[in-house]
């Protein structure tokens, strides 16, 4: 009889239990609901409780303990939020050349036009971004899409744009070779100028090769001396890392020149919110001790410019001038061909063009 009573009592017990468990299970489902939701009222609520119990906003940086007033660390590296689409360079005000291989924009901070972040898989978390569906606006590297999308030509022929999210999967293969680029002449090449074809996007991130679309006429300087090592900042990241950075190039003309003045470089590491990559700077298209004319790629050095007038043979229908011991001259008709002294900068500065085998 105690055994059926024993028995009895155990069942009124797990009975019992039983709305408990469920109340648990539903709290707890509850719960979990309330901090994945990307819902908007529940995200304000989320965000306004985590607040309360002491946690800043994911990226708000700006307000930690070694931040500066503009909202860049102590040492530069000037990671934030805040995503300022229009914090772009002004064509009219480019900055001058002063020894720098490049200068900050917006404080050194990374800003993209939103459709760079959405082609990626990105969403707007505030004034950060994640990957949907995430855990306090965390990015999950399996929900990214890496590509990379090369701006059209403008009317000029002008490279436009370049961007992407580069990772592992843009880069290019073990053992690949980079390809023969000598086919693309880009906007304002000129012949014996010593001009290099730079990439927007780096081959060693992208794989891309004579890709017109994303090949400028670049100095040695712009080439090595700004543009390459924050290339390989980033190419080490990604090997080290596995992770993925998003990449924004854009080539600075004056109004409507051929060479470009400079070229923007905005990166940003996306699974550790600009930890490893955070930077937004103005490279400059430059030769030191050098002059360029970006409407025609003409480049005089000061050893040129200080030379005494000499004679020259122009080719009156190309408008190419050459040294009288040229193998061009001996090939130019009589009817195109005209002897002038003059000073090589004088040439140039009328519209001629050096040739490219005698190199005047």
């Amino acid at each position: 009889m105690s055994q059926k009573k024993t028995k009895d009592r155990n069942s009124e017990n797990n009975y019992r239990r039983s709305p408990a468990l469920v109340l648990v299970l539903v709290i707890l489902i509850a719960a979990a609901f309330f901090m994945m939701s990307d819902a908007p009222f529940i995200k304000s609520a989320r965000d306004s409780l985590m607040q309360k119990l002491g946690y800043e906003a994911i990226d708000q940086e700006s307000g930690s303990e070694n931040s500066g007033e503009d909202g860049s660390d102590e040492t530069g590296g000037g990671k934030t939020a805040e995503w300022d689409v229009n914090a772009d360079l002004d064509p009219s005000s480019l900055p001058e050349f002063n020894g720098q291989n490049y200068v900050k924009v917006n404080g050194g901070i990374p800003a993209f036009p939103n459709e760079v972040c959405e082609r990626a898989g990105l969403i707007k978390d505030g004034d950060s971004w994640k990957t949907k569906g995430n855990l306090m606006g965390t990015v999950d590297s399996h929900k990214l899409t890496p590509y990379e999308y090369y701006g059209e030509l403008d009317d000029r022929g002008r490279c436009t744009v370049a961007y992407g999210l580069l990772g592992e999967e843009t880069m290019p293969a073990e053992g690949q070779d980079r390809g023969d680029i000598s086919s693309v002449h880009p906007s304002g090449w000129a012949k014996a100028q010593n001009w290099e074809r730079c990439h927007l996007i780096a081959w060693a991130l992208s794989a891309e090769n004579a890709n017109p679309s994303n090949l400028v006429t670049g100095t040695h300087y712009l080439n090595y001396d700004g543009m390459r090592p924050l290339e390989e900042e980033v190419e080490h990241y990604i090997w080290n890392t596995g992770n993925h950075v998003l990449y924004y190039v854009k080539p600075w003309f004056m109004g409507n020149e051929l060479v470009a003045r400079g070229v923007q470089m905005i990166a940003w590491s996306v699974e550790d919110k600009g930890d490893g990559i955070s930077f937004n700077v103005y490279c400059f298209n430059v030769t030191p001790g050098a002059e360029i004319d970006y409407k025609t790629g003409i480049v005089t050095t000061e050893e040129q410019a200080a030379q005494d007038a000499r004679t020259y043979v122009i080719n009156t229908r190309s408008g190419v001038f050459h040294y009288p011991t040229c193998d061009g001259v001996k090939e130019m008709s009589e009817h195109n061909k005209k002897t002038v002294t003059a000073t090589r900068s004088e040439l140039t500065s009328q519209g001629y063009t050096p040739c490219g085998a005698c190199e005047p």
